[in-house]
């Protein structure tokens, strides 16, 4: 995608978002129109609603610019682990999103870089560069966490290492383990579920079902407190919302889920939700050997954890 795009119109009568989504076939529709709302699009110089209908010898123009947050900074640099001809390790702030929503970035990345919020497709385009041009899927992203979810993140460098990574995902050869502070007096020390999670038709939410795909967690409390305690998740399989969803079945939500978490009054209130992506094991995705990587727990969590043992 172009930093500027020009078209004139011929035939009359067409929405202007058609009209730009034909002509930049690589983006959607939607996306089309969110970059009308946000003034990127302009019609004879000025400002216009996706919904006009253009005129014969009208100009259309796009202009990108790249936003603020995806300008060169060092706060990326400090989020990286490791990093190797082949892979990126990146501790994640809570907060970050993973990639925009809708298609455009996966057959047009630079499509992230238009977005009004900051996301990690966006951030890898421009800080590596050279992920997207060796044509690397998805930015080199092989796995997700949530949005409120901080932690260790693995980003593959090059075609070979993103097939190996999806690879070892799919098989089960990648092991991840998580910190969480979980509401409600832990008794036993160990613990696992066993139980199908998924999204029932035409719902959002991620919970226990039948319906759903198989996912196994074992936990193992750390630290307990009176209302709560500091719980190592190991997930066993890899199910959207699967830690969140079994913890809850144990009838210890993570503190701060708004799906799942309802504090009582009088008892601690996080900032957010209490999920940390602490540690991964693998086989190096170029070399074979055996690697590991941990993100320490944030400030924000241990002072939380701090509060709650008080």
């Amino acid at each position: 995608m172009n930093p500027s795009e020009k078209f004139s119109v011929e035939t009359p009568g067409q929405r202007l978002d058609q009209f730009l989504a034909e002509r930049m076939s690589q983006l959607s529709r939607g996306h089309v129109k969110k970059l009308i709302q946000q003034g990127v699009v302009k019609v004879n110089g000025e400002p216009a609603d996706a919904d006009l209908r253009l005129r014969a010898g009208d100009v259309v123009a796009a202009t990108f610019a790249d936003p603020l947050w995806a300008k060169p900074s060092g706060e990326f640099a400090d989020w990286i682990i490791h990093e190797d001809p082949a892979l990126l390790v990146l501790d994640k702030p809570a907060g970050l999103l993973m990639h925009p929503l809708g298609g455009s970035w996966l057959s047009t990345p630079e499509a992230a870089l238009s977005e009004a919020e900051p996301n990690l497709a966006g951030l890898l385009l421009r800080h590596r560069p050279a992920i997207v041009r060796l044509k690397t899927p998805r930015c080199g992203i092989v796995h997700r966490l949530d949005r409120a979810t901080s932690g260790v993140l693995l980003v593959a460098k090059t075609p070979a290492a993103y097939e190996a990574l999806i690879r070892d995902f799919k098989e089960r050869r990648i092991s991840k383990t998580y910190r969480a502070v979980v509401r409600g007096a832990w008794k036993e020390r160990r613990a696992s579920v066993d139980a199908p999670v998924g999204r029932l038709p035409g719902h959002r939410r991620v919970i226990a079902t039948p319906f759903g795909k198989e996912a196994q967690t074992a936990f193992v409390a750390l630290e307990r407190a009176p209302a709560g305690a500091l719980v190592e998740a190991r997930p066993l399989t890899g199910r959207t919302h699967q830690i969140r969803v079994h913890l809850s079945l144990l009838g210890h939500p993570v503190m701060g889920d708004v799906e799942f978490d309802r504090p009582r009054p009088g008892e601690p209130v996080p900032p957010r939700l209490m999920l940390h992506a602490y540690h991964v094991e693998l086989a190096h995705p170029a070399a074979g050997r055996p690697a590991a990587f941990t993100a320490r727990v944030p400030k924000d969590m241990r002072e939380f954890w701090a509060l709650c043992r008080k």
